[in-house]
């Protein structure tokens, strides 16, 4: 384990805001997390920073969790059950399998952060979401100080969110994701994927052509992290009931689809409406390509951040009556 003090995570969490860590440790295996828990059993916990607000301070000690591994086992002709170390980088994950020839998460190419924040979040992109895939989480649990092995239905995945987020968001830390793969269907149905598949002349699209197609996609929308501080999607797509649904229809052009019972609409389209794309204040602006994500021109703080986050969702909420949740969580204190 490797311990500093007054830590910076400037380049710990992609939107590179100036942020420092009282302590700083690095854990590389269950066993140096539970020593460290039992020390510190309210230590913050950080992976590769992809979806998180820093704010300029965080007291006491921050956890990074680096614990690796990636193990394969083929379970029917063509389904694998892989066991992934939380630690592990996501993108580098689905290039890994892709290239064994393991399909299933083609879709989720190029997504950011480390495997553990994956069913934090429950990851999705282009008619694909994490969830449905995992079988279970290994944990430590901070009430029982114990691991623990938690089966998919006690996660409780919904659309970006999970029980690791808002259901006990500081009771878990994630050390391994148990996933099923290979079984599926090739997704195509997202517009964008379909169009761009199109493009490449792809009459019968194989996994890799998704993933090609996802990542030309990503590539052309999003600002790659490592050049413009961001962390992707800031806002949530809204899912509305019928009645909402048809009230907002009569304010604005917007197409919805149907998902679990409820409508959801495009955030993207709400902030384009409200005249946010492409505005700038100060350090930090909306993307010019696509307004779900906010960007720090340099030098940006948290409190910059969240501050232009607030008034496109007031803003939005004004003149649409439609409530919009921010993706990233907020860590630290100005």
């Amino acid at each position: 384990m490797r311990r500093v003090s007054n830590a910076c995570l400037t380049r710990a969490n992609s939107f590179g805001l100036e942020s420092t860590a009282e302590e700083l440790l690095e854990v590389s295996s269950v066993e140096e997390l539970l020593e460290s828990l039992e020390h510190s059993p309210s230590a913050t916990i950080l992976g590769e920073g992809s979806n998180v607000v820093l704010h300029r301070h965080l007291p006491g000690l921050v956890i990074r969790v680096r614990i690796r591994g990636i193990s394969v086992k083929r379970v029917a002709e063509s389904a694998y059950r892989i066991r992934i170390g939380a630690g592990e980088r996501w993108n580098e994950l689905v290039r890994s399998l892709l290239g064994r020839g393991i399909r299933g998460l083609e879709n989720l190419s190029l997504i950011p952060g480390s495997v553990g924040a994956a069913p934090y979040q429950n990851i999705g992109a282009y008619g694909r979401e994490l969830g449905p895939m995992v079988e279970s989480v290994e944990v430590v649990d901070r009430g029982e100080m114990a691991t623990r092995t938690l089966p998919a239905a006690e996660c409780e995945f919904r659309y970006r969110d999970s029980v690791f987020k808002s259901g006990s968001p500081q009771r878990y830390v994630i050390t391994y994701v148990n996933i099923r793969t290979g079984d599926q269907a090739v997704e195509t149905g997202y517009p964008d994927i379909d169009t761009e598949l199109r493009r490449l002349g792809c009459g019968r699209p194989d996994p890799i052509h998704v993933a090609n197609a996802v990542i030309r996609v990503r590539r052309r929308k999003l600002p790659d992290p490592r050049v413009i501080g961001n962390v992707g999607s800031f806002f949530k797509n809204p899912l509305l009931s019928s009645n909402d649904f048809e009230l907002l229809r009569a304010k604005c052009e917007i197409q919805g689809f149907e998902e679990r019972g409820l409508v959801k609409v495009s955030a993207a389209r709400l902030i384009e409406a409200s005249g946010w794309k492409g505005f700038r204040d100060g350090a930090v602006a909306v993307w010019h390509r696509q307004p779900l994500v906010l960007i720090n021109t340099g030098g940006a703080t948290a409190t910059n951040v969240l501050g232009l986050a607030e008034r496109i969702v007031d803003d939005v909420h004004r003149r649409y009556g439609v409530a919009l949740d921010r993706e990233p969580i907020e860590i630290g204190r100005p």
